[in-house]
């Protein structure tokens, strides 16, 4: 997703910064209203991290300037601690309100709970494992692995169908075209190098049939 974080303390910045990032994630930052608010009309972001207290204009604006003109997620973040404040914040617009101080991952699992369903069916999680579709991007563990776009296809072919069981003669059809004159043994390669790559038996052999998820390694993850 992109994210504008918003905040006049460098030190948050960064660290808010340093999550979204590992979690695959576009950052923009601003320290001033002003510029949060430029930002919003260039960028088309998914989600906004706001602090209340900012140098040149009170958050609680840019907050309604948003939601006036955007469906923009907003998480407000403050130190004010008192229901009224946090009454405001919700009354705004606010689609979430965390006082400080905070853990960041606990900012970064508001974000994704608060992402459209529209942007949410762009990223498959099975396991450690996590799928950006649009950028055809692979996260494991928050850190990326490289794989050749013959070896995405086939990895997002088997995700999205975590159940089911494909040959290889209908990876090569979904993978490679109908029209083609590939030999079957490029497939168990390709598996193979994903393997590797990935670094643990995500992908189960089904002797006889072919590959699949295997869903009791994500189990055993839990």
């Amino acid at each position: 997703m992109k994210v504008l974080i918003v905040d006049d303390e460098e030190k948050i910045t960064n660290v808010l910064v340093s999550y979204f990032e590992k979690n695959g994630d576009t950052t923009y930052v601003a320290h001033t209203g002003e510029s949060a608010i430029q930002i919003a009309d260039k960028v088309p972001l998914d989600m906004i991290i706001l602090d209340l207290m900012l140098p040149d204009m009170a958050g609680e604006d840019i907050c309604q300037y948003v939601k006036l003109n955007y469906e923009i997620p907003v998480i407000m973040l403050t130190a004010k601690i008192s229901i009224d404040d946090k009454l405001k914040g919700f009354e705004i617009g606010a689609d979430d309100y965390v006082v400080k101080p905070f853990h960041p991952k606990e900012i970064l699992v508001r974000a994704e709970r608060l992402l459209p369903n529209s942007h949410k069916k762009q990223i498959i999680q099975f396991g450690q494992l996590k799928i950006h579709k649009n950028e055809r991007r692979i996260l494991l563990n928050q850190e990326s692995i490289q794989l050749t776009q013959h070896e995405f296809s086939i990895l997002l072919l088997l995700v999205e169908n975590p159940k089911k069981v494909f040959s290889r003669d209908d990876i090569i059809k979904k993978v490679f075209g109908f029209h083609t004159d590939i030999n079957p043994r490029v497939v168990d390669q390709h598996i193979k190098n994903i393997r590797k790559k990935i670094k643990n038996e995500y992908i189960q052999t089904v002797f006889g049939l072919g590959y699949k998820m295997d869903e009791k390694v994500v189990e055993n993850e839990i």
